[in-house]
């Protein structure tokens, strides 16, 4: 049955009779792609088979006549014997909202468990690039290889690219396993590249970034994520009473700040949007708050103290307690930043005094993933912060603002960061600043 909807794959291609949707295409964000990819690979529930072959992907597309017999069952899925790099990809793009990835293959759907059926997407749909085209791959491609010669028999995704090197996350690679890998762009192993329908680099969203000025007070200032343009602020209110030490913006009205006493505070904005800064009275959450650096990734708080670094969940954001701060983890020791932000979920940026900036993936107590995605130069920040989407600032103790763009912020990899122009060459006078996570996308 698989040979024989391939062919009627092809020759529907053949004939012109592509089986395309009559709505419109719509954005999918590149970052999106990436991130789903990279949460199937740590998903160590489901990124390998079994010994017969068995495997989620199949099982998710095509369990319904590939042989399961033997097989587990994971989130209400029943495995399925097949190779699977096809279905690992589309299962990726079908998950990132990727147009046309989420029409099955028995109503006509291009995508298949034929690794060239991605190639046939691309054609079908104009997205296709021969890897002698002189086209640079893009983080969410699809990308399609030629082992030995006699046609397409494996696919994977891009998750970054330079001049010389494509890498990727595969399915079905190195021996039945989900991978990542590094692969020369000039590999006569490639075949060329499927772009995703309406995938976009530029970022789009609100940036909200709150601070705190010499006098203690507290600012709120939003910015356009694709031009870096001010749309509001910046906007402040009455001095706090006490000496803010370090802050990390939870939500749009909602910021936890330290002292310079320890003590760790929750403040609920009433207004940001007018002329001045509203807010509800400072509420106490505990004390030995030491932190020199807070950061919140949506779901985790970060604080570095003394090099330190500790991780904290959150139960909640504008309703946060002191008993609703769980599982303070010891992460590590060494950790002498300057400045912090997170850029995702369990991912964190910093720059050391010296100029570098480091990535980290955190794994739990004892581990992480350490990437340095510059050496030098990066000294001149006094503050990092990021909204998403690989969008990064960073702000210069004489007042200026400036914007860069993580093609790939989880690769690890730093030569697909391009900077930007400053934001502001001057204005931006606060001690401290952070921008609510997660606020935007690449669109």
């Amino acid at each position: 049955m698989k040979i024989l909807k391939g062919l009627l794959g092809v020759l529907m291609l053949a004939l012109g009779m592509v089986a395309t949707s009559s709505a419109p295409a719509l954005a999918v964000a590149r970052s999106s792609i990436v991130s789903a990819a990279q949460d199937e690979l740590n998903n160590s529930s489901r990124n390998y088979q079994t010994s017969s072959e068995c495997n989620f992907y199949t099982g998710y597309f095509r369990g319904g006549w590939k042989d399961t017999s033997g097989c587990p069952t994971t989130d209400g899925i029943k495995w399925a014997k097949s190779e699977w790099c096809a279905d690992f990809a589309k299962y990726v793009w079908k998950k990132a909202g990727v147009t046309y990835a989420d029409v099955p293959e028995t109503s006509g759907g291009i995508l298949t468990g034929w690794a060239r059926s991605f190639r046939e997407y691309g054609e079908a749909y104009g997205t296709w690039h021969s890897r002698g085209s002189g086209y640079t791959p893009q983080p969410g491609d699809a990308i399609v290889f030629d082992w030995d010669g006699g046609g397409i028999d494996h696919v994977g995704l891009v998750t970054s690219a330079n001049s010389s090197t494509v890498y990727t996350i595969e399915g079905n690679t190195d021996g039945g396993h989900t991978r990542a890998h590094s692969r020369s762009r000039s590999s006569s192993d490639i075949v060329g590249y499927s772009e995703p329908v309406g995938a976009t680099n530029r970022p789009s969203g609100r940036v909200s970034i709150y601070g705190v000025l010499s006098d203690g007070s507290l600012t709120y200032t939003a910015l356009d994520a694709a031009t870096g343009k001010r749309t509001h602020g910046a906007i402040h209110g009455a001095p706090l009473p006490f000496t803010p030490k370090a802050l990390a913006t939870l939500d749009f009205n909602t910021v936890l700040i330290t002292d310079t006493t320890g003590k760790l505070y929750r403040i609920n904005v009433i207004s940001n949007s007018g002329d001045t800064l509203v807010h509800n009275p400072p509420i106490l959450l505990g004390t030995g708050w030491t932190h020199d650096l807070l950061a919140f990734d949506s779901t985790y708080l970060y604080g570095i103290a003394d090099g330190a670094l500790r991780r904290y969940t959150l139960n909640a954001t504008d309703t946060l307690t002191a008993a609703g701060i769980t599982n303070n983890t010891l992460i590590g020791e060494g950790f002498t930043l300057k400045t912090l932000t997170a850029t995702g979920t369990k991912w964190i940026l910093g720059t050391t005094a010296g100029g570098a900036l480091i990535s980290y993936h955190i794994n739990g107590a004892g581990s992480w993933d350490r990437y340095q995605l510059r050496d030098t130069t990066w000294q001149v920040f006094d503050h990092l912060l990021s909204p998403g989407a690989g969008l990064y600032y960073g702000h210069r103790p004489e007042g200026s603002l400036h914007a860069y763009l993580d093609a790939n912020p989880y690769d690890g990899q730093g030569d697909d960061l391009s900077g930007q122009t400053p934001i502001d060459t001057e204005g931006w006078t606060q001690t401290l600043l952070s921008a609510q996570p997660n606020t935007v996308t690449s669109s």
